[in-house]
């Protein structure tokens, strides 16, 4: 045999060996599963705008699958349909071929549930930034959108109600009980109900409600800020907890309006830094909004009068969200804030300030010692008369 003639062979040989090699790898992955695969119930969760490419790239970096290339080519052989948005649930570990028509199932299983309840009366709810999860459940109440609005509030006490592999974003839950805020947080899911006009059907199932808003912080907050926080390592968290007291301390009495939304936004990113200042001080934040969280009155103002407020020794504000008594931040959010909030406490505005006080108008005045700090509460004092209030 030839030189040319051995050459070839031995080259075919390792062709035919490399393509059988290859052929193998590929067949083990079509009929096989990651050794490392999840065991038992994996939860996979279809969001609005996910494609085929985006659910096989979930499903490869949890281990569920080989490749994501050669599953969605398996899709084509054993068509893979535009799946429903919602929650799915695998029996895992299986092969690709099993993980395709499991989610076919449940993706009609999904459709049809749509389909009953399409024609569930349904009404618009406007929950309003700033508010309190008792805020919400009155409203709630009144629309008919919840019969039990004391089941609905007990619900948000227990954290277990509550997933965090689909909300990445909660917290980590307290160790203690939820609901006396002498000791604890009121509730669990509070700062993540993002405030929006919200299409719910009557008497919907706790979870329905709970879900809608917890998904629309998730689109509307998480989605965007998910990255930064991840990459600077920031505690959400505390930032939740922050946009929260920002969101009771801005705004502007006659409301906030295109005209002085810049103003207002600018005002919220040099509080949140005045919050820092603070923290970086050891100074307590010594916050109204936070002894006001769950006492359903105001505390009493130097430059305004309130009614029925009360004064900062009063019994009633002994408890975990005061910040006149506690250092640091309060145990948990005061409200559930809007995204400009959340935004500011991530990105707040460099300053020295220690201190600001509010017009009746709810413009805000900022000061870097005590002495400037009265002198501006003696300014105001003097603008709120002008203002007749």
């Amino acid at each position: 045999m030839s030189k040319i003639k051995v050459f070839l062979f031995v080259l075919i040989s390792i062709l035919v060996l490399l393509i059988g090699f290859f052929t193998y790898k590929i067949y083990q992955q079509w009929v096989s599963y990651p050794s490392n695969s999840p065991q038992g119930e994996y939860k996979l969760y279809v969001e609005p705008g996910d494609t085929p490419q985006t659910i096989a790239n979930k499903l490869q970096a949890n281990n569920v699958i080989h490749d994501s290339k050669l599953f969605l080519l398996r899709a084509k052989l054993n068509p893979i349909e535009t799946l429903q948005v919602g929650e799915y649930t695998l029996i895992l570990p299986a092969d690709a071929g099993s993980i395709i028509k499991q989610l076919n199932l449940q993706s009609e299983i999904i459709r049809q549930q749509n389909l009953q309840v399409a024609n569930r009366p349904a009404v618009k709810v406007f929950l309003r930034e700033g508010l309190t999860l008792d805020d919400y459940a009155q409203i709630l109440y009144d629309a008919k959108v919840i019969n039990d609005k004391q089941k609905f509030l007990d619900f948000a006490k227990e954290p277990a109600n509550f997933d965090k592999q689909k909300y990445p974003f909660l917290p980590k839950p307290l160790d203690c009980t939820y609901g006396n805020i002498q000791n604890c947080a009121k509730y669990y899911p509070e700062g993540y109900l993002y405030p929006d006009t919200y299409q719910f059907f009557l008497e919907s199932t706790i979870t329905e409600v709970y879900d809608k808003m917890l998904t629309n912080f998730k689109t509307k907050v998480w989605s965007k800020v998910a990255d930064q926080v991840t990459k600077a390592n920031l505690d959400f968290e505390k930032i939740v907890i922050l946009a929260s007291v920002l969101e009771k301390e801005t705004g502007r009495t006659k409301g906030i309006t295109r005209t002085n939304l810049d103003e207002v936004n600018q005002e919220r990113k040099l509080m949140a830094q005045v919050f820092y200042n603070r923290l970086a001080k050891n100074m307590k934040w010594q916050s109204d909004v936070t002894i006001e969280y769950g006492t359903g009155r105001k505390v009493c103002q130097q430059t305004f009068k309130i009614d029925n407020c009360f004064l900062l020794d009063d019994p009633i504000v002994k408890h975990k969200y005061n910040t006149y008594l506690n250092i640091g931040y309060p145990i948990g959010p005061v409200s559930n804030p809007q995204f400009f909030n959340v935004e500011a406490a991530i990105n707040p505005i460099p300053n020295e300030y220690l201190f600001f006080v509010s017009d009746v108008t709810g413009k805000k005045y900022f000061a870097k010692t005590e002495e400037e700090h009265f002198a501006l509460i003696r300014k105001v004092n003097q603008i709120n008369r002008e203002l007749g209030a």
